[in-house]
């Protein structure tokens, strides 16, 4: 089962990793094309500014935002497995001594 301090870990681990990811991927694009990011901006104020500190902030909060659905959507799906195998009865022991004391007890050996 997984727990709560599980979850928040996953969730902060896939946003961070994201933002990291995004911030690369916006860096480069601002970096690479120019041209691309130079057209997002043009929807916006205008003004002078850099393609690449504007991709590296736009792929970061595009990438935080991406990490945390993904991290919420793999919790909430253990979740849900752990949910329903509790509902069977089929619940995996949690801890090192209970899957020893279930091995010893198992009547199959």
């Amino acid at each position: 089962m997984i727990r709560l301090t599980q979850a928040i870990v996953a969730v902060m681990a896939c946003t961070v990793a994201s933002g990291v990811a995004g911030g690369i991927v916006g860096v480069s694009v601002g970096t690479f094309a120019p041209s691309f990011v130079i057209w997002l901006e043009r929807f916006g104020p205008g003004g002078a500014f850099d393609p690449a500190e504007f991709g590296l902030g736009l792929g970061i909060v595009s990438g935080l935002f991406f990490g945390a659905g993904v991290g919420a959507f793999l919790v909430l799906g253990f979740a849900w497995r752990d949910a329903w195998l509790a509902r069977a009865g089929i619940m995996p022991p949690n801890s090192k001594r209970e899957r020893e004391v279930h091995f010893e007890t198992s009547s199959w050996r």
